[in-house]
């Protein structure tokens, strides 16, 4: 064998073995990366469970049957129909102990948010990362209702947390099929136990069969209505806010006096930027772990496949260009423009949603527009 034949072999060797490493490499970091996501997920539970500490104390089971008739009796006998006609609406179907017991709850920020049964799961992380009050307007077909409430029932015992913050309000379509019976996919209640990929898994009516478009903006204007709060927050139900977003906008708010009548009538609106990450991906909870993941392509600007024009106006790149600060504070002005569909926060004195619109695409628009 010459030594050119040789020498060739061993380029192929060489060759072949770079790949191999880079291979291992790659899917090293991946896994390394899904572990990490679920280290810093259960960390910032344990943290916020911590945080609660001072609040907590356990939800007997004679407190949940308490609740429980509450629930159905409200159901019952304190429902009101939607301008349209075709829904029910249960306003503070069970309200967040926060809320209890606070006199003077308007000098606040509250994230609302919009749900069907299904996506219920998502509150766990949505309220660790989250330290104020909540509003979930939370969608179920008639037949499902006894399964919302036995769910809600469920997050509150299990996520103390949930049962703090959290206040549910409940729409349903006016006319369907009515069930008593749990599906036999529920989860133990006996259990908390993967309770958030449990709540996935459970069996529900379609409203597609059933002919009921979701309303969506319908159940956002319910959230933000019992918002009793002077700014609020609407975000979807799969969105994670920053770490501490909550407290520094009311620092930031207490520094520049939005709070005080001279500033009621104030039509600015603070947009947030939002990104989307890999599935299984770590969630970042400062801007500095984001732009550490956006640099890696672990993270991208929302919608920058499916929907770049709706978003791109926030100005992702000037906004990523700026150093992270300690102080939240305003970084540039900019003015509507079409077709913009920004997450911001802002007074609750702001346009509904045009409940016309439902199910999905292009349904946010007609609040900002």
């Amino acid at each position: 064998m010459s030594s050119n034949m040789i020498q060739a072999l061993w380029k192929k060797a060489v060759i072949f073995l770079v790949i191999t490493i880079a291979i291992l490499q790659v899917i090293h970091m991946t896994l390394l990366s899904r572990l990490e996501a679920r280290k810093n997920q259960h960390r910032q539970r344990e943290a916020t469970s911590r945080g609660w500490e001072s609040n907590a104390r356990v939800y007997h089971e004679t407190e949940i049957q308490k609740d429980r008739a509450n629930m159905m009796r409200s159901i019952h006998q304190s429902s009101v129909l939607d301008s349209s006609g075709e829904f029910h609406i249960i306003n503070y179907l069970i309200t967040g102990e926060l809320m209890k017991n606070r006199n003077h709850p308007k000098h606040d920020l509250t994230l609302a948010t919009q749900t069907t049964i299904n996506g219920l799961h998502n509150l766990d992380l949505l309220s660790s990362a989250w330290q104020g009050p909540i509003s979930v307007a939370v969608f179920s077909l008639t037949e499902d209702v006894p399964l919302a409430v036995e769910t809600i029932l469920h997050l509150r015992r299990c996520y103390q947390n949930i049962r703090y913050n959290t206040s549910f309000h409940l729409v349903y379509p006016l006319n369907g099929p009515t069930n008593n019976a749990l599906p036999s996919s529920y989860p133990n209640v006996n259990s908390c136990d993967f309770l958030s990929n449990n709540l996935q898994k459970i069996s529900l009516g379609k409203n597609y069969a059933l002919g009921v478009a979701y309303p969506n903006n319908l159940l956002r204007n319910v959230a933000r209505r019992s918002a009793l709060t002077e700014f609020v927050f609407m975000i979807d139900i799969d969105m994670v806010p920053s770490e501490n977003l909550h407290s520094d906008f009311l620092q930031f708010a207490k520094e520049k006096k939005l709070f005080s009548d001279s500033n009621k009538d104030d039509k600015t609106v603070y947009v947030v930027p939002a990104f989307e990450v890999k599935e299984d991906g770590a969630i970042p909870r400062t801007k500095s772990a984001l732009l550490q993941q956006v640099e890696a392509m672990e993270a991208r600007p929302f919608y920058f496949e499916l929907c770049w024009k709706c978003q791109k106006h926030t100005d992702y790149e000037a906004w990523q260009k700026e150093p992270p600060s300690k102080k939240l504070d305003v970084l540039f002005e900019v003015l509507w423009r079409d077709p913009w569909e920004p997450f911001y926060i802002g007074r609750n004195n702001v346009p509904l949603y045009d409940e016309r619109f439902r199910q999905y695409g292009f349904n946010r628009i007609s609040q900002v527009c």
